[in-house]
């Protein structure tokens, strides 16, 4: 995958990239291939005849004219690149010609400086940073052929030498790091990707024997060493011989640190999502050991304590610590004791199953989410932290999926409800006592408070608690002047916060807060009334009525303080619970909270309206309140910025609905997710949309009669939202009822009963009832035929169409596809007409009407590339790897399945890269590339069986033959032939 920002490839063939797209069939093979060696060589002179030498090979006949074909060549290439936004001159002098480009925008220096950086790091101690800096190499080249436009003798050598010293040595550091982390699994499968190459690398082959032994497949090490013995030795190569013995020797008589091993599924990376450790940490190291020893083995350990005793900061301190004995981290914070939505175990399955390489929207149906996290996690030792639960109900459903794993669940409850067959570890965390309290406060004010008696008071005001001694220390720091008995004597205050026998928290946050200028006072009292896990600078300046400038200047301000915490981008905070706790306090001003209420839900209203408007332009709109407010609501110059805001804004939108609800502010809680439910759609956000839309549909019936209309498009939201996860039988309850209180409500409902005739038309085909089907989409499209400017008629006769292509009516599905082309163009409607020529294509492939499919499925592709829809463009690939392959063009056949394994993997469109994929293995068992071709239907196979079982099995049948053929049984991932799903160039 080459990086955003790489101008330039060689790793591959020669591209040039134009915005997100890398053109690598920008010119003929031969501009390609002069642009390439330059690339090789920036900023240097390269002669004519040294040029000459590149780009034909012995085997090509030379143009008449070499010198004017070059002349001819460097014409053309400046032309090109002419149209790129960043200056690049190609010049000619004394007869050789020279690139004037930064190193850095060519991808294979990018690798290059990627290595170098892993080098420094890990010569640094830094382990960590290291593996990712050279996975992030890797990203850019694993299995592309550098220079693969030139054939030249010159060419090849280059090759050579850039994979001998290189890429080689990149791999040998690559599994350094691997070891040196614990991940050994991880060892092998990049020892695999080189095979049988690493085995003449000789560091390589002692990385294997290493990762082998701690694996403790100690036969598999000693074969493996056996025969490289004696392959060394009949090749007379007797120092390599002796010094692979010597090695294996150490490793028999030494031995390694024994780690658990982890029976990773193939192709599974490691996770890392752990949040960053803490600072300075202190204290606790009886329970840091108590960690150690409740952990040796797979179970669940509870920490527990107070609010703001440091449960997470411990935990996270403990695994960054002890990260190397784990093949893996997967973490989440449940949100527990927020004031927002609890994270529920759907959205844990995600974001675990994002973690391990799994993308969630390729499996529709959340039960089978389920079973599929747990089917990866089999047999697999991973640390699993579920921080800040709050209560048993929230975590039941998911302790069983980590069986194999360490889970280490964080919580005010010490969780006494947890099953007893399950028998968790208990620790439980006190407030630090007076020394390790005093430590901390000493880390953080300096040597002015060494050998102070007023010390011990100090921290005794704070009750223990690491976050308050934190702000304490701040305010402390910023004043030295004052001495520091005089700080006891100010904090007396006492309320809900107090923890502690004579003083607590809030006094020490009060004064903290007392010290800032009015604006951050004010900002901290506003923000407190902010249901979400997380706070915008944009949504903060909405809520205190003041500009972005001086907000964020304020926010700044209350995370110097220790008051706020940055939230992992410069624009978005986040409080802790017990900080808005005290926030929320703060505000008890009933007119004051109603003003910033409205401001807050005003704000997220018309931003998600503007988000609306941007991606769907010319669909009907939501009807919303009318208000002439200036709430600072946020425009978007294009889709992927409101998609972008969607994505971000998620929790704090469930949250939102929720607070809406609750607090009697229906309109809002009705409207939001109409607004948003549509984009999170295609962003595979299942489950938030159904928790928003049913809130929601709650709001509109607390509203009565007058919102029986909205009650029923929310209904029918549901019931789409339930067919899309392949829930039917829920679908079509939503569905109904939804039709029911469209006939109910007073009105021309037309627009309404038409979409769930559509809906429901869906839900029959879905489920095998093409007939009925074809019948209720036929009353939905002449419903909606009637309907003025309403946006729908072309999607419903697309959808009318598949219905009929599922009849094997391909004359009555082309009809109707090419109507909702029609209305597409009229409209203006690119992306629709894209999607509609697609459609076409594949309609024409089963009628094996091959020049039109490829016809239609080009266009499809050319438009899906203009609009950047990347997914779409995937899927276009696909198509026309399928229709290649029919038409038994097979090189453009491999060309279009790679490019589509490439967009689909990268957009989350499993459907389409399985399809590509199977094309592929077929291509390449024909080309006799039996692993390439078992690798690529592999990968198929396991798409598959998450979405359509009878491909799986087919490809199943296949997978056996090509097995017994081949004559070896073992799974391979990373072959040279088949790139992984993440290394993508488009």
């Amino acid at each position: 995958m080459a990086l955003v920002g790489a101008r330039f490839t060689i790793l591959g063939q020669t591209g040039i990239r134009v915005g997100e797209q890398v053109d690598t069939q920008w010119g003929p093979l031969k501009q390609r291939a002069m642009l390439a060696v330059l690339l090789t060589r920036p900023g240097s002179a390269v002669p004519a005849a040294e040029l000459v030498d590149w780009i034909w090979s012995d085997e090509q006949e030379l143009p008449k004219n070499p010198v004017q074909a070059l002349h001819l060549y460097s014409s053309r290439i400046r032309s090109v690149l002419e149209s790129l936004p960043d200056r690049v001159e190609l010049s000619v002098s004394n007869g050789a010609y020279r690139l004037d480009v930064d190193r850095k925008f060519v991808d294979y220096f990018q690798f290059r400086d990627h290595v170098d950086r892993a080098r420094e790091l890990a010569a640094g101690g830094d382990h960590q940073q290291a593996l990712d800096a050279i996975r992030s190499a890797f990203l850019i080249w694993r299995h592309q052929v550098p220079l693969e436009d030139l054939k030249s003798d010159r060419a090849a050598t280059w090759r050579r030498n850039a994979l001998l010293n290189r890429q080689m040595p990149a791999y040998d550091l690559l599994c350094k790091e691997l070891l040196v982390l614990g991940e050994y699994n991880a060892v092998l499968d990049a020892l695999d990707d080189l095979e049988p190459d690493y085995l003449t690398h000789p560091a390589l082959l002692k990385h294997r024997l290493d990762a082998l032994y701690r694996l403790l497949r100690t036969e598999e090490a000693t074969q493996l060493f056996l025969n490289m013995h004696k392959a060394f030795r009949s090749e007379l190569d007797d120092v390599a011989a002796d010094d692979l013995r010597k090695f294996h020797d150490k490793l028999q008589d030494h031995g390694v640190a024994h780690v658990e091993p982890a029976t990773a599924t193939a192709g599974v990376p490691a996770p890392q999502q752990l949040p960053l450790d803490v600072p300075l940490f202190v204290g606790h190291e009886d329970k840091l050991a108590a960690l150690d020893t409740s952990t040796a083995q797979p179970g669940v350990v509870v920490v527990s304590g107070v609010g703001g005793v440091g449960k997470t900061a411990l935990t996270v301190h403990w695994a960054h610590s002890r990260r190397a004995h784990f093949p893996g981290v997967l973490f989440v914070d449940m949100q527990g004791f927020s004031d927002g939505a609890l994270v529920n175990a759907a959205s844990v399955v995600d974001r675990f199953l994002q973690g391990l390489g799994v993308p969630p929207d390729r499996i529709a149906n959340p039960e089978h989410r389920l079973a599929k996290l747990q089917s990866v996690l089999s047999g697999r030792r991973l640390l699993v932290i579920l921080d800040n639960v709050r209560d048993t109900n929230q975590i039941h459903h998911l302790l069983p999926l980590f069986a194999s794993c360490v889970v280490v669940v964080t919580s005010r409850s010490r969780l006494s409800g947890l099953a007893a067959r399950l028998a968790p570890r208990r620790i439980s965390i006190d407030p630090l006592d007076a020394p390790e309290a005093s430590r901390l406060l000493l880390d953080r004010i300096g040597e002015r408070g060494r050998g102070n008696d007023d010390l011990l008071a100090l921290t005794q005001v704070c009750g223990g608690l690491p976050i308050a001694l934190k702000v304490l220390a701040n305010h402390i720091a910023t004043r030295p002047g004052v001495r520091l008995g005089a700080f006891v004597d100010h904090f007396r205050d006492r309320g809900v916060l107090d923890i502690g026998t004579m003083h607590g928290p809030r006094a020490v946050f009060m004064q903290s807060l007392r010290a800032l200028e009015p604006d951050a006072r004010l900002l901290f009292r506003t923000i407190g009334a902010h249901p979400g896990p997380g706070i915008s600078v944009s949504a903060a300046a909405a809520m205190a009525a003041l500009p972005a400038r001086r907000v964020h200047e304020a926010l700044d301000a209350l995370v110097e303080a220790h008051l706020l915490e940055q939230a992992g981008e410069l624009d978005r905070f986040k409080l802790h619970d017990l900080l808005r706790e005290f926030s929320s306090g703060l505000l008890d001003d009933a007119e004051e909270r109603l003003a910033i209420e409205r401001r807050m839900l005003d704000f997220y209203l018309r931003t998600a309206e503007n988000a609306d408007m941007t991606v769907f332009s010319t669909l009907v709109r939501v009807i919303t309140s009318d208000s002439d407010a200036d709430v600072g609501a946020l425009s978007f110059d294009n889709a992927s910025a409101a998609h972008h805001w969607c994505a971000a804004e998620a929790q704090n939108l469930v949250a939102l609905v929720r607070f809406a609800l609750a607090a009697g502010h229906f309109e809002h809680a009705m409207q939001i997710p109409q607004l948003v439910g549509e984009i999170w759609l295609r962003q595979g956000r299942t489950e938030e949309v159904l928790h928003v839309l049913h809130a929601g549909l709650a709001a509109a019936k607390a509203l009565g009669e007058p919102a029986e209309a909205e009650a029923a498009v929310l209904m029918h939201s549901i019931g789409a939202t339930y067919l899309l996860r392949q829930e039917y039988g829920r679908a079509e309850h939503y569905v109904h009822a939804a039709h029911l209180g469209f006939v109910r409500a007073g009105g021309d409902q037309t627009t309404g009963i038409a979409a769930c005739l559509h809906t429901g038309a869906r839900i029959l085909v879905a489920t095998g009832n093409i007939p009925m089907g074809i019948d209720s989409h036929e009353r939905a499209l002449a419903m909606v035929r009637k309907i003025p400017d309403s946006g729908m008629e072309q999607i419903f006769l697309f959808r009318a169409g598949e219905a009929y292509k599922h009849a094997f009516d391909y004359e009555r599905a082309a009809s109707y596809y090419h109507q909702a082309l029609a209305l597409a163009r009229a409209q203006e409607d690119e992306a629709s007409e894209a999607t509609v020529l697609q459609l076409l294509g594949a309609l024409r492939l089963a009628q094996e009407r091959t020049a039109e499919a490829r016809g239609f499925a080009e266009a499809a592709l050319l438009k899906h590339a203009r609009l950047l829809a990347v997914g779409r463009a995937g899927e276009s690939c696909a198509l026309l790897s399928e229709i290649e392959a029919d038409d038994g063009n097979w090189l453009n056949a491999k060309r279009y399945a790679r490019q589509a394994i490439r967009l689909c993997s990268r957009a989350g469109v499993p459907l389409s890269e399985a399809t590509a994929l199977h094309v592929l293995g077929r291509i390449l068992a024909r080309d006799a590339q039996l692993d390439g071709a078992v690798e690529a239907l592999e990968r198929a196979e396991a798409i598959f069986a998450d979405l359509d079982h009878g491909r799986s099995v087919q490809i199943a049948a296949e997978l056996r033959v090509l097995l017994a053929e081949r004559g070896v049984p073992p799974t391979r991932t990373g072959s040279p032939v088949v790139g992984r799903g993440n290394e993508v160039r488009h």
